[in-house]
């Protein structure tokens, strides 16, 4: 008897390594899938909410439609991204020069946060309580819906 306690502790210990390992592959794994594609970006969010087809094609839709505009939203940022950087060449900084480019840019791009917003409720009222107490904790994570919607990976630029 007493020889056969360590040999049943080396095997839990065994076990409870080779499921601790397994579960660090798995999240690497979805971690990887993630960042494969925005379609696995979107199935990996679906299998976690637990969607069912038509949920699924609804945020794949609403994946779309935001990618979609954002070139636009880029386009427009371009011209005071450059002012600003131009202004901050300057010898002499201009802070209310700088806060009045800040407050045109923000309301340049509040129609597109707008119908984001929008389309972004259109597809939670599709949801269950559940779904969306989950949705929503996810998205308290402010890259959730960058990565999962933005299509972006972080470069070393950003």
């Amino acid at each position: 008897m007493k020889f056969r306690l360590p040999w049943f502790l080396f095997a839990v210990s065994l076990a409870a390594n080779v499921f601790f390992a397994a579960g660090v592959g798995y999240t690497v794994y979805q971690d990887r899938r993630a960042a494969e594609s925005p379609e696995a970006r979107v199935d990996l969010v679906a299998e976690r909410l637990g969607l069912d087809a038509i949920q699924h094609e609804a945020l794949g839709l609403l994946r779309e439609r935001s990618a979609m505009r954002r070139p636009g939203l880029r386009q427009a940022d371009a011209p005071v991204r450059a002012a600003i950087l131009k202004q901050l060449a300057q010898p002499a900084f201009d802070r209310d020069l700088i806060a009045d480019m800040l407050v045109e840019r923000d309301e340049e791009r509040r129609p597109y946060f707008t119908e984001y917003a929008e389309d972004l409720h259109g597809f939670l009222v599709t949801l269950t309580p559940g779904q969306r107490e989950i949705f929503l904790d996810l998205a308290r994570d402010r890259g959730f819906l960058r990565r999962v919607y933005g299509g972006r990976r972080k470069s070393n630029k950003e």
